[in-house]
């Protein structure tokens, strides 16, 4: 039950970011404006979202453990790793706004540039949100975690509703930075109210006061296999304008459509074990063992096959009453409904590992998702390009599905060596009552 109200729960706080697109679709309908928005949208994915992402996923076996050992100093790893991370997001904005601008089409290189720009508050926001945000997990309060991100959506919402049409997509930009804002502040304000911070460690715990090397580690490599399956969306769009006009905004859409049906996995299951595991290696030293994960696992992709069967089925409906609005065309619908139910193959392997990721960080194996998700994204990529001129938009579709089904095959077969080689219990902490 507790799964199925965080989704809830999940799914409330998505409302507003979900609707941007639905109401872009009915202003805007789909054509080289909204083509160069979803690009320029796309580059913020892959600079600051990539990371934010990864750091929210891999602080939490280091928060879990901060807050256990060090009392009223984990303020101070918090505080430096959210400095930390954003002054790097903003670096890797730097580099990737003039690589993606130049890899698009010469007509729509303005526009992204300008749509980029308005998209530069959130991005440097983005990790400081997800560092309080892990932390918030690491103590199993899910709920406010992925609640907040009701925040940025609000943002972006309200300045679709404010501003007049004519305005221009930029102000979508500025809005979810504007909620990104609130999110962050909300979150720490929140980490100091709810943590106890009169743990083991106290004032007097021997440990650093901001970020260390095994966390930043940590961060590489999910970030590294995070921004590989960020990086391929953005490639499959730069792909997509070569196709008709409205390409790109088609295959975007299905994606966002396919994200409702995602948030039991990753609005819930995957934190909750996440948060479940990290808390167990933190105390024990010791990852899940072959049973209980396999068992997680198996769940997980039984339920995810009935989703994914389910969306494919309703997928025309879904796209009629979400989507078939204003300037929306009917083809407009007939597309976004094929790409939808393709989709959903490869969804269903998605959400599994999803479930099996977190078994690879709680247990300090990261560099095992980086290995493995270069080579989904590599497969991604290079399926769709063959495919492209022969089947066009459902190229993508083909590459999606046999890329996230080969990486479900890796993961689980490198699992089982992993299970047999678990590291040996962490030393005790001094002061705590293992020692005491």
């Amino acid at each position: 039950m507790r799964a199925v109200a965080l989704a809830a729960l999940s799914a409330v706080a998505r409302v507003p970011g979900f609707l941007i697109p639905v109401l872009v679709a009915a202003t805007y309908g789909a054509g080289p404006h909204t083509d160069a928005y979803f690009v320029a949208y796309g580059a913020a994915l892959l600079a600051a979202g990539t990371l934010a992402q990864s750091v929210e996923v891999a602080i939490v076996p280091f928060a879990a453990r901060a807050i256990l050992t060090r009392g009223a100093a984990a303020r101070g790893f918090f505080d430096r790793s959210a400095g930390a991370l954003t002054a790097t997001s903003a670096l890797l904005w730097l580099a990737v706004v003039p690589v993606v601008t130049l890899a698009t089409t010469a007509g729509l290189r303005g526009d992204v540039l300008r749509y980029a720009a308005s998209f530069t508050p959130l991005v440097l926001l983005w990790c400081g949100s997800a560092v309080y945000a892990g932390g918030h997990v690491s103590q199993s309060r899910i709920a406010t975690a992925t609640g907040s991100t009701l925040w940025r959506g609000a943002g972006g919402l309200a300045a679709l509703a404010v501003l007049p049409a004519g305005t221009g997509l930029w102000a979508v930009g500025l809005g979810l930075g504007l909620g990104e804002l609130c999110r962050v502040l909300w979150l720490r304000r929140r980490m100091w109210t709810l943590t106890p911070l009169g743990g083991w460690g106290g004032e007097g715990a021997r440990v650093a006061d901001g970020p260390n090397s095994s966390l930043a580690r940590a961060t590489a490599a999910v970030m590294f296999g995070s921004s590989m399956g960020t990086a391929a969306p953005v490639l499959e769009k730069l792909m997509a304008v070569s196709l008709a006009a409205g390409a790109a905004s088609h295959l975007e859409y299905a994606y966002r459509l396919l994200a409702i049906p995602a948030v039991l996995f990753d609005g819930a299951l995957a934190p909750m074990l996440l948060a479940r595991w990290s808390q167990a290696v933190a105390a024990t030293g010791r990852p899940p063992a072959a049973p209980e994960l396999w068992r997680a696992v198996g769940k997980g992709l039984g339920l995810a096959g009935a989703i994914g069967l389910t969306t494919a089925l309703l997928a025309p409906g879904l796209v009629h009453v979400l989507l078939l609005h204003g300037r929306f065309r009917p083809e407009d619908a007939a597309t976004v409904s094929g790409v939808l139910q393709g989709l959903s193959i490869g969804f269903v392997a998605t959400m599994a590992t999803l479930l099996l990721e977190r078994f690879y960080i709680a247990a300090a194996r990261t560099g095992t998702i980086a290995t493995y998700s270069s080579l989904r994204a590599a497969v991604r990529v290079l399926v769709a390009l063959v495919l492209l001129r022969r089947l066009g938009i459902l190229a993508f579709v083909i590459g999606y599905a046999v890329a996230e089904w080969g990486y479900l095959a890796a993961l689980t077969a490198r699992a089982r060596p992993a299970l047999s080689a678990t590291p040996a219990p962490a030393a005790p902490v001094p002061g705590s009552p293992e020692t005491a």
